[in-house]
This record gives C-alpha cells, sequence and structure tokens, in this order.
C-alpha cells in the first residue's frame, strides 16, 4: 500500500461543507438524550444503572460501527456507507417519536448508534481525502471538524436540556428525525466521496483479495505498541467525556427546584462550549508546536480540571462553582481530542477510515463504560461521587500518553 496519493478528490461545491454537517448530526443523536434521560427514565421507572445503560447503548454501536464501516470504507467509496446509514437514521429517528419504552430506547439507541457512528467516519474520511497529500491540511481539518462536534455538542444537550424542562422528551427525537432528513436530502445533492479509497491496491486485483490485504495492513497497524498506548488514552478520553456529561444531567436534577429553564440550559452546554474554545486553541498551539508536543502537555493540565470537577460536585457547591470546572474541563477535552484522531489518521493515511475507526472505537468504550460506572456510583454513594469516574479516567489516560510517542512503532 501507499501512504498516499499525489492527487485529492475532485471537490465539489459542497464538498467542504458535508464533513461538517456529519459530524454535527453524531452528538446530536447521542448527546441530546442524556438531559432527558433521567426524567425519561423516572416516567419509565427504569433505575439509574438501566439509564446509564440507554445512553452507553449509544457508543457500543458505535464501537460496532466503526469495526465493519472502518475497514470497509478503505474498500468501497464513502457514498455507498453513507446513504444507507442516513435512511436508518431517518425511520428510527421517526419510530422513537412515536414509542418510547426501555426495550424500545434500547434497540432504538443502538441502531442510531451503529448508523451515526459509520456516517461520521464517512465525515472524517471525506477530510482524510480532501487533504491527501498534505499532513498540516489534514490536522487543521480535523481540528475544525472537532469545533462542529462541540458546536453539535452544545446544541444537542441545549435541546436536551429545554426538552427536559418543558418535559416533553419526545421533541429530541423530533429534532432528530427532522435533521437526518434534511441531511439526507443534501447528501443525496452532493456528488461526494464516489472515489475509490486511497488504499494501494491494484485495479485488476480481486476485491476477496483486497479484503484479506487490507485485513493484514489493519492487523499489523493494531500491533503497533505506540497504537495500543494510544487506544488506551483514547479510551480515558471516552470515559471523560460521557461520563461528565452524565454527571452533568444528575447534578441538574439535584439542583432542579433551584434553577430556572435558562439557567439548566446554559450549564448544559458549558462543557461543548468549554470545548469550542479548546478546539480553537489547538488550532492557534498547531502553529507553534507538534501535535505531539501539544497532545502530552495538555494531558498534564486535565487531570487539574476532573479532580476540580470532582471536588465541587462531592462538597456540594453552587452553580457558579459547578460551571467553572464544566468551562475548563471541556477546554482542556477540546483542545486535546483532534490531536488523538489526527495523530491516529497521519501514522496509517491509507489505512484512513480503519484508522479514524480505531479512534472511534476506543473513544466509544470509554464512553461506553463511563454513564455506566457514574450511575452505579450514583446508586452507591450518592450524587456527590459523580466525579470519581472522570479523575479515574484521567489518571488512566495520563498513564497511557507517556508512553505513546516513546514506544516503537
Amino acid at each position: 500500500m501507499t501512504r498516499d496519493e499525489d492527487h485529492p478528490p475532485a471537490r465539489t461545491r459542497l464538498a467542504g461543507a458535508v464533513p461538517p454537517l456529519l459530524v454535527f448530526f453524531n452528538p446530536l443523536t447521542q448527546l441530546a438524550y442524556i438531559p432527558i434521560s433521567v426524567g425519561l427514565g423516572r416516567s419509565l421507572d427504569l433505575s439509574a444503572a438501566q439509564i446509564g445503560i440507554t445512553i452507553g447503548v449509544h457508543s457500543v454501536a458505535t464501537a460496532a460501527a466503526g469495526v465493519f464501516a472502518g475497514p470497509l470504507l478503505d474498500l468501497v467509496p464513502v457514498r455507498r456507507i453513507l446513504l444507507p446509514g442516513m435512511i436508518v437514521n431517518v425511520v428510527v429517528s421517526i419510530l422513537l417519536c412515536l414509542y418510547q419504552s426501555y426495550a424500545v430506547l434500547t434497540v432504538g439507541r443502538l441502531l442510531t448508534g451503529f448508523a451515526s457512528g459509520a456516517i461520521a467516519l464517512c465525515g472524517q474520511a471525506i477530510v482524510a481525502d480532501l487533504t491527501r497529500g498534505d499532513p498540516k491540511a489534514r490536522d487543521r481539518g480535523y481540528s475544525l471538524l472537532q469545533t462542529f462536534v462541540s458546536m453539535g455538542a452544545a446544541s444537542a444537550l441545549a435541546l436536551g436540556a429545554f426538552a427536559a424542562a418543558l418535559e416533553r422528551p419526545v421533541l429530541v427525537f423530533a429534532v432528530g428525525a427532522a435533521y437526518a432528513t434534511v441531511l439526507l436530502g443534501v447528501v443525496v445533492v452532493a456528488r461526494l466521496g464516489r472515489e475509490r479509497p486511497p488504499t494501494g491496491h491494484a485495479a485488476d486485483i480481486p476485491f476477496p483479495r483486497r479484503i484479506a490485504l487490507t485485513g493484514s495492513a489493519i492487523r499489523a497497524m493494531l500491533r503497533e505498541p505506540r497504537r495500543q498506548w494510544l487506544i488506551l488514552s483514547s479510551v480515558g478520553i471516552g470515559m471523560i467525556m460521557q461520563g461528565s456529561h452524565f454527571g452533568v444531567s444528575v447534578l441538574l436534577d439535584r439542583l432542579a427546584d433551584d434553577l430556572s429553564t435558562l439557567a439548566r440550559v446554559g450549564v448544559s452546554i458549558l462543557i461543548p462550549c468549554g470545548v469550542f474554545t479548546g478546539s480553537f486553541i489547538n488550532r492557534m498551539s498547531l502553529k507553534r508546536i507538534t501535535r505531539e508536543q501539544l497532545f502530552t502537555r495538555i494531558y498534564l493540565i486535565i487531570p487539574l480540571a476532573a479532580t476540580a470537577y470532582a471536588a465541587v460536585a462531592l462538597a456540594g457547591l453552587d452553580v457558579a462553582a459547578v460551571a467553572l470546572t464544566l468551562v475548563l474541563l471541556g477546554t482542556c477535552l477540546g483542545a486535546l481530542m483532534p490531536l488523538s484522531m489526527a495523530i491516529s489518521v497521519n501514522w496509517n493515511p491509507e489505512l484512513r477510515a480503519s484508522a479514524a475507526a480505531t479512534e472511534t472505537l476506543s473513544r466509544s468504550v470509554g464512553q461506553t463504560t463511563g454513564p455506566i460506572a457514574v450511575g452505579v456510583l450514583v446508586a452507591i454513594g450518592g450524587v456527590g461521587t459523580v466525579g470519581v469516574v472522570v479523575v479515574v479516567a484521567t489518571v488512566l489516560g495520563l498513564a497511557a500518553s507517556r508512553n505513546i510517542f516513546t514506544a516503537r512503532s
């Protein structure tokens, strides 16, 4: 396989707009549900652990999408994955508007998680294709994608908090269905993702043989020690992000009588607002230092933010203290998250979708275990323990980050 091809795919007028729209959709399906999860679970008589499961299964499905769609995107044009994924999201989102129960929520979020995970990988693959042969442009592209992810997360959490305050959880599913329908139309119109992926297989090699060659390359990639440390670090990132989001929902439920609807919405979007700021810091910092240097430095700061978040929750301090720690934690995450994706793809650009899927899969493992662990801790130790999982995750990620760039490739 070659590392990169000389000529990027042809661009259309919508080419630059499609990847941001795709990555915006993933947090909409994933995070808008979190603020309504506690109230919806109460109305359905679900336990805290069951609520955590309905949150976490979305990440399980996203991880599964990475396992299947990642290697497939290195073999077939992006469009063949993108269109079916959009159709699944439209249909399932409409069904979730009509029916809610523990079984329906679990299965529905599994399906939307799988479809939106595949869609997000398509967006990442398109960015890699459009910046082929230019690693610095690729870094900037992933940083910009993170900006749109944070915008999607802020919009999703604001929507969820608004729906929770109105006690109308169906609003979340209705907006998801509407966005999926509009995005499907954009994807159909945009003539993007039709090109062959950048794997170096000759045109006369049979497709089964291409599958075998790609599988061998992926196995070699996963055996690299540096890759294994990056995977462990990404698990920590996922636990921090999703565990802290669920923790905010739990804290807001405790403070429900003391907060207005506007205040609930404001607190709910503080982490993604911090992520937005962090992604800007990421782009500015990459002009002066390398992605590897920035990665290791941020991982020295993020445990401090996580510890502050846990301390504020444990002490039961007021909403202003909670808000400050959430912004700080989100800023650190926003500066950190684009780096691990850029590093992953830069190591293996000829396997750009599989490398991105490895990162997404690792993060999804953390996103799955984070809310479940928070739910169990809250059931045992009370609301004040919501930050413990976040602190443990930062320690895990910090330990892994110390070895990523010193391990042999």
